[in-house]
């Protein structure tokens, strides 16, 4: 007689949904969080219910603070009609408001700041246990886990990339010194930690093995890696030695402060290769005394020198700025300075923003104050000026063969798609018909038409293009 036998089944792991919002910084940190919980024996989900459901929040202007509300909100509902088990506050919110949040939302159970996020695991252990325990007893008050620091450099080697992934942000910086007087970050993100080269190097290599064939280099100012240990001009040799990486196609360099572009680092833009004609230089304003205001370290004559110079070496080279109208005591007089600059420049791509007075910056107690009416129609003006620019610029491309890099190949519709002067996420797409390959395939294409913020293309191309160095 055979004695049956039985298996104990293995429990389900506790689910966690991730929602971030906000910038690329805030997408790696999102990305060391899934890796992290993943490793713990938690299984990160996309959508649907959830054990636990993180909010990785923006806290950096007006607009990011109100998204992020209302996301949270959005979730505590689920939460009380008892799709999720837990809710948890992440990211710069946080970080911001440690001593208000708090108060102002019960239905929270954990708040964590940016660089606490290695301790997510552990607590979110703890409090699912105490929830399976304390059935039917009144709610627990909200946690907070809200410290100074930054991520280290072990909790980005184990950052979790999705497989296949074309395109990949590399952080090599956290914070910022240069304390403009708008700007939050320093609040929030605190002063400059430059990352260590040889974790950048690692990192870099685990993106590639993962897919990666194009890295953008991200920081609030990243001219500015390795100051705070005394490394001057550093940055281009970092970007060399990330060239160096066996698989990596492209580099793009985003976020660059003007005054920090010298001739190192145009002479390696203009080298070619590996390192994109692209360049994002936020310039805020263009009237010298806003741009003191500002707490800016240049004036527009700066500006004009430091692009006709770019232009000179790189012919080609793309651009992309972001400015900010309203600012206190900004004019008509110097709010057309600006509009003026923005023609005269011509931009490839703007972002523009209305100023946001936030508390605990310099700016916020500035007079005058520009209404929000005011701000909105400048804003609006700006956004046109720039739409007709990019109109123009796009229009030119067509009848040109671009290099592409494939990000998405949907069924029966054309491939989604970036030339070498489209940075990710912010500056539009290609849509590429008669492609047949996969996502992270680079291929030569004609420009056949434009259409607003995107670009069409076609395979195949009449005259080939010369390669790219690998």
């Amino acid at each position: 007689m055979t004695r049956s036998s039985t298996r104990t089944p293995t429990p389900p792991r506790p689910t966690v949904l991730i929602h971030t919002l906000g910038c690329g910084k805030n997408a790696v940190d999102a990305e060391v969080m899934s890796g992290m919980l993943a490793d713990a024996g938690f299984e990160v989900v996309s959508r649907g219910r959830a054990d636990v459901a993180v909010v990785n929040t923006c806290g950096f202007v007006k607009e990011a603070k109100e998204e992020s509300i209302g996301e949270v909100l959005a979730l505590a509902a689920e939460k009380a009609k008892g799709r999720i088990r837990k809710l948890v506050v992440a990211g710069c919110l946080p970080r911001r408001y440690r001593e208000e949040l708090p108060g102002l939302m019960p239905e929270v159970d954990l708040f964590l700041g940016p660089g606490d996020i290695p301790a997510l695991p552990e607590l979110l252990r703890e409090m699912l246990a105490e929830s399976a325990q304390a059935t039917g007893t009144p709610a627990a008050p909200p946690r907070s886990c809200v410290g100074e620091g930054a991520l280290s450099e072990d909790a980005y080697s184990r950052r979790h990339v999705a497989a296949g992934t074309p395109a990949a942000f590399l952080k090599i910086l956290e914070g910022c010194d240069n304390r403009c007087s708008y700007c939050t970050i320093p609040l929030i993100r605190g002063p400059l930690k430059s990352r260590d080269r040889e974790s950048l190097l690692a990192e870099t290599r685990m993106l590639v093995r993962k897919g990666a064939r194009e890295i953008s280099l991200i920081g609030q100012d990243i001219t500015a890696w390795g100051t705070d240990r005394g490394e001057t001009g550093a940055l281009p040799g970092l970007v060399r030695d990330i060239c160096k990486v066996r698989g990596v196609r492209w580099v793009r360099l985003l976020y660059l402060y003007p005054s920090g572009i010298d001739e190192q680092l145009i002479d390696l833009v203009a080298e070619g290769g590996k390192v994109v004609p692209y360049l994002d230089i936020p310039i805020q304003h263009a009237d010298p005394d806003v741009l003191r205001r500002m707490g800016r370290r240049y004036g527009p004559d700066d500006l004009r020198r430091l692009i006709a110079r770019l232009r000179e070496r790189i012919p080609g080279i793309f651009l992309r700025t972001s400015v900010i109208v309203g600012f206190p005591g900004e004019t008509e007089k110097s709010f057309h300075k600006l509009l003026d600059f923005i023609h005269e420049i011509q931009w490839d791509y703007l972002g523009v923003f209305p100023y946001s007075r936030e508390e605990g910056t310099a700016a916020h107690e500035m007079k005058p104050q520009v209404s929000e009416s005011v701000r909105q129609e400048r804003l609006r003006m700006v956004q046109d000026a720039q739409a007709d620019i990019l109109s123009a610029r796009n229009q030119a491309l067509v009848g040109s063969d671009v290099e592409l890099l494939v990000e998405g190949t949907p069924a029966r519709r054309a491939a989604v798609c970036r030339h070498r002067g489209q940075a990710p996420e912010v500056d539009g797409n290609v849509l590429l018909t008669g492609f047949r390959g996969s996502p992270g395939d680079i291929v030569r294409a004609r420009v056949t038409s434009s259409r607003e913020w995107d670009l069409r293309a076609r395979i195949p191309v009449s005259r080939p293009m010369p390669s790219e160095s690998r």
